[in-house]
């Protein structure tokens, strides 16, 4: 687990609804939202007082000399940053939380590179839980997505990796694991 590092983890979205009250489905015409909220709130019940703790000292951001990260937004753990965000929101962000050359968000699980004079929004994608469009329809590819950061000549070097992993054991712990839907949500991996 990152967090027995010793090091500081950013906390989601989807940490901070673990550690509230359940709570009933509020529609939002997205596909699936039923069986994803269902899963959700087993997924909550199953952690330990421990476990929880340790979500608890996760923090909403880490800052360093020249990076800010966070999750959604430095402002919200839910705020979408991406290719289509306003250069005007961004710069309204930069004002209040930061000038540091990378800002590093999540949220999106989709990876992303975008320069804005002088400095770079970044996106990893996601280790857990990476999602894309294949023939119309949003699957979750068996790969853990990650970058990687070196600091060279004078500026960061950005790595961008994928690795995928086996998806037959994936398959096999979600259909052993007593989840609500979990037919359902193992016919959503594919291949990586």
């Amino acid at each position: 687990m990152v967090s027995a590092l010793g090091c500081p983890v950013v906390s989601g979205n989807a940490d901070r609804q673990t550690l509230e009250a359940p709570q009933p489905l509020q529609p939002r015409s997205f596909p699936d939202e039923q069986e994803i909220h269902d899963i959700g709130q087993w997924s909550a019940a199953q952690l330990t007082e421990t476990e929880r703790d340790t979500l608890r000292s996760f923090v909403p951001s880490v800052e360093r000399e020249d990076l800010l990260c966070f999750h959604g937004s430095p402002a919200r753990d839910d705020e979408v940053l991406d290719a289509g965000t306003p250069a005007e929101r961004l710069e309204e962000l930069r004002a209040e939380y930061g000038q540091q050359s990378i800002w590093i968000g999540g949220h999106t699980h989709q990876p992303l590179l975008r320069s804005l004079n002088g400095w770079r929004l970044l996106n990893p994608g996601s280790v857990g839980l990476p999602f894309e469009k294949r023939g119309g329809k949003y699957v979750n590819p068996a790969r853990a997505e990650s970058l990687l950061l070196d600091w060279t000549e004078g500026d960061w070097a950005v790595t961008f990796r994928r690795v995928p992993y086996p998806l037959a054991p994936l398959k096999e712990g979600i259909l052993a694991s007593g989840m609500p839907h979990a037919r359902w949500l193992a016919a959503e991996w594919v291949e990586g």
